[in-house]
């Protein structure tokens, strides 16, 4: 019994310390805001883009964020005094990874090829911080790229340097977020731990526990008219859902702006019923829009398809509101993105509409740091 006294008394005066992240190509932050509500703290991030760093330091003062091209970032900087970093996370941008098959196969570094240089540093950094866990997240296709070489060519980079990993692609409907958003994600750990055990377990999409939709996602929100909102707001109602209420963080609505639409798209808009796109209309109405989805209204019943960085333009997909005659706001797009509302975006439209529709979903970031937490 004094023993147990003695120990809970030294416990009392020990400052525990929360596992940390370096957050590389961080864009507006959306990996780090699920690792941050995780219980991580995010010790530093990069984002080469002016505006886009802006949105990320104004939503995590603590972060030390690196504004600057990372190959002219020492690794030891990102540590900013910190000893040791659980996980380094991060989704290099993949211009050069489709080098041609026959290239890779002749000279077996497609590593080698300059444009990848962005995976480059994501490796330097790694190899040179040495994090309990990695995570890289990548376009879908990039597991059949090369008919499967430059993901085992990854997979055996890091294997060099002492990591053992593995690589899946979730979909973000299967974690609480409503979107049909599929993302590949490389894992891997120094730890005693196979890196598949390092992948969330689905919550959502079976069973009584359905997929989030959009109505359950946004219908409390305003239902401005094109051309109408502002950059700070109020709610007009209550949450009508548990998702709305989770994303409320203040009572202020931020980012809740519709774009100004021609009147030929209004026009077109007007007749496009839920869950139907231009195609479905006369042919007299079709443009040379060559997206499949162009002009489509998003069914309020299912999650949304994947948001791009062009949310607020009908040509270009399903990004028109189930029963309003515009496209989404940007608050929208974040709710459907799985964005609290208390995360502000910054910058101009076309940054704005970038930063979101680039982003990790936190929900789905979260989830990934919560079984890597366990383990660390």
């Amino acid at each position: 019994m004094v023993l147990q006294i003695l120990i809970q008394n030294i416990m009392v005066g020990v400052k525990m310390s929360n596992p940390t992240i370096i957050d590389l190509f961080a864009g507006c932050g959306g990996i780090s805001e699920g690792f941050i509500s995780a219980g991580f703290d995010c010790i530093s991030a990069v984002e080469i883009d002016k505006e886009i760093a802006n949105t990320l330091q104004k939503n995590h003062p603590k972060t030390k964020v690196f504004n600057n091209d990372i190959s002219l970032i020492d690794s030891k900087e990102l540590k900013k005094n910190h000893k040791n970093i659980d996980v380094v996370v991060g989704g290099p941008p993949c211009q050069g990874f489709s080098m041609a098959g026959k290239r890779i196969r002749k000279s077996g570094l497609f590593i080698d090829d300059p444009r990848n240089n962005l995976f480059k540093e994501f490796y330097r950094v790694v190899s040179d911080i040495k994090p309990k866990v990695f995570v890289m997240e990548n376009v879908p296709g990039i597991l059949s790229i090369n008919e499967g070489l430059t993901k085992d060519q990854i997979l055996e980079l890091f294997k060099k340097i002492g990591y053992k990993a593995h690589v899946n692609v979730l979909l973000a409907s299967d974690y609480g977020v409503p979107q049909l958003r599929k993302r590949a994600f490389f894992i891997g750990t120094n730890l005693d731990v196979d890196p598949k055990d390092l992948f969330p377990n689905k919550t959502h999409g079976y069973n009584l526990n359905k997929y989030i939709s959009v109505e359950d996602a946004i219908f409390d929100l305003p239902f401005i008219s094109h051309d109408q909102g502002s950059f700070v707001s109020k709610y007009s109602k209550n949450p009508l859902t548990e998702y709305q209420a989770q994303r409320r963080k203040s009572d202020k609505l931020y980012n809740h702006i519709s774009t100004n639409h021609d009147l030929k798209v209004i026009e077109i808009l007007k007749l496009i019923k839920e869950g139907q796109g231009l195609k479905d209309l006369n042919k007299k109405y079709h443009t040379k829009s060559v997206h499949s989805g162009a002009y489509g209204r998003i069914n309020r019943h299912k999650p949304a398809y994947t948001i791009t960085t062009r949310f607020d333009t009908p040509p270009v997909g399903r990004v028109t509101h189930p029963c309003l005659n515009r496209s989404l706001t940007p608050r929208e797009a974040a709710r459907l993105q799985s964005f609290d509302d208390d995360f502000i975006f910054y910058g101009t439209k076309t940054s704005i509409g970038v930063q979101i529709g680039n982003a990790v979903p936190p929900l789905l970031a979260n989830a990934i740091a919560k079984k890597i937490i366990d383990y660390i």
